[in-house]
């Protein structure tokens, strides 16, 4: 019969994280084993200023290396594995940015009164707004508008809402612009440099190209889209 111990959490007082985080747990189920960082890191065939970080929490064990531990350490993996990541750990992950942004009610608006955004000052868009629609983003300068144009259908199938940043007036090569025409009217399309140009992005090519000297009457710059079932 093996000596496991089981361990029921107690309360720890000698580091900076919780029971609920990894390193906290490989640290206690170190110290009940009577082990120290060099015993535990000789064990796993690692150095001692890796477990060093996984105890204070600079980086977590991947899932190979945590199976490997908790057999060390007899205790178990499920255990061990469970409850929160460290906050250095989290942040290194692909979604963490993405987490952190802020979640906003986006306005939505119609397309025609979309050119009223051309002065930031002068419309307010909750008085315009249709309807909102919650969007994660880094900016909170949001309003979204229903896409209804043949000329877009690649980018913008039918019954897609498009989100335009209007403090993005600068756009990049490849951006999908929103912009209002000389008539008045607004036009979306995506432009591109060398030469100035917007083209439409449809599956009919006979929607044709725009060249144009100047970018002017930009209303904003597509960041997220949106599509309904």
């Amino acid at each position: 019969m093996s000596e496991q111990t089981l361990i029921s959490r107690p309360a720890l007082s000698d580091g900076p994280e919780t029971e609920n985080a990894i390193g906290a747990r490989i640290r206690q189920s170190r110290k009940v084993k009577g082990l120290n960082q060099a015993d535990l890191a000789t064990r796993l065939g690692v150095s001692q200023p890796t477990v060093a970080n996984w105890e204070s929490g600079v980086h977590d064990p991947r899932q190979l290396m945590l199976a490997k531990i908790a057999e060390a350490l007899d205790v178990q993996l499920g255990w061990l594995a469970s409850g929160e990541r460290s906050t250095a750990e989290r942040d290194k992950h692909p979604t963490a940015a993405y987490i952190r942004r802020g979640l906003f009610h986006v306005p939505v608006i119609r397309l025609e009164d979309t050119v009223l955004m051309i002065d930031r000052n002068g419309a307010d868009l909750h008085a315009l707004a249709t309807d909102y629609i919650p969007v994660t983003s880094g900016s909170n300068s949001l309003f979204g508008f229903f896409v209804n144009d043949e000329a877009m259908n690649l980018a913008f199938p039918g019954n897609t809402l498009a989100v335009v940043d209007y403090n993005h007036r600068v756009p990049v090569s490849g951006d999908v612009v929103l912009l209002q025409l000389p008539d008045g009217q607004p036009l979306l399309r995506r432009w591109r440099r060398d030469p100035s140009r917007l083209e439409p992005w449809s599956s009919d090519p006979a929607h044709e190209t725009l060249y144009i000297d100047d970018l002017t009457g930009i209303i904003g710059t597509v960041t997220v889209s949106i599509r309904f079932h």
